[in-house]
């Protein structure tokens, strides 16, 4: 499972980094109008679709249920230790912890690692991982609609139903729109220390 899952989100991700590079370097049509609001990308088919229950132990044997996150925007996000790309995410998603959790956003983080929590809490203490981090499997990954490569990550909104999901590592930026949207609030700066970029640039 883990090969598979590997090949797949590094091919999503040198998918991506390509259409990236394509659309920059043929820049606009000629005659074609700038983007803007009304131009821009429709909602994703995911948007307004309820998540289903889920019940999900905590590295320390716990149960985090869907139910004990009513009212919270939720950034959840399947990873593992093995997983470059989610490596990257990492930090990121640990100042948005730090920044947002206040505000009402709860970061999840959801291993598929096969090997167990103990491979899991020691990677976490040495990344200093401060938001929630469960164990999945591949059942998780079906109730979420069907996890295909890591990292996913999916944003929810308040009434508990799905906002977007993002295959692959995207921005630091476009999560961060989305969370600010889904509060409602005005984006923070950052916090000191910050160990990663603002953006991802290919």
């Amino acid at each position: 499972m883990e090969r598979k899952i590997l090949l797949i989100g590094l091919a999503l991700t040198a998918g991506a980094v390509g259409l990236f590079l394509y659309e920059r370097a043929r820049g606009p049509l000629p005659g074609a109008a700038p983007e803007t609001s009304a131009t821009a990308s429709p909602a994703p088919a995911i948007r307004g679709v309820a998540v289903p229950e889920f019940e999900l132990a905590n590295l320390d044997g716990t149960v985090l249920r869907k139910g004990d996150l009513r009212d919270k925007v939720l950034l959840v996000n399947f990873w593992a230790t093995w997983c470059a790309p989610c490596e990257i995410e990492i930090p990121w998603f640990i100042d948005f912890d730090k920044k947002y959790r206040e505000d009402g956003l709860e970061v999840i983080g959801i291993s598929l690692d096969e090997e167990g929590p103990e491979v899991v809490k020691k990677y976490v203490a040495e990344h200093n991982v401060t938001y929630k981090i469960v164990m999945g499997n591949e059942e998780t990954a079906e109730t979420f609609g069907g996890v295909i490569g890591l990292p996913t990550t999916f944003m929810v909104d308040r009434e508990g139903k799905f906002w977007s999901m993002h295959r692959g590592l995207v921005g630091k930026d476009v999560v961060e729109e989305e969370i600010v949207e889904l509060l409602g609030i005005s984006k923070k700066p950052d916090p000191e220390g910050e160990t990663a970029p603002a953006s991802w640039t290919p």
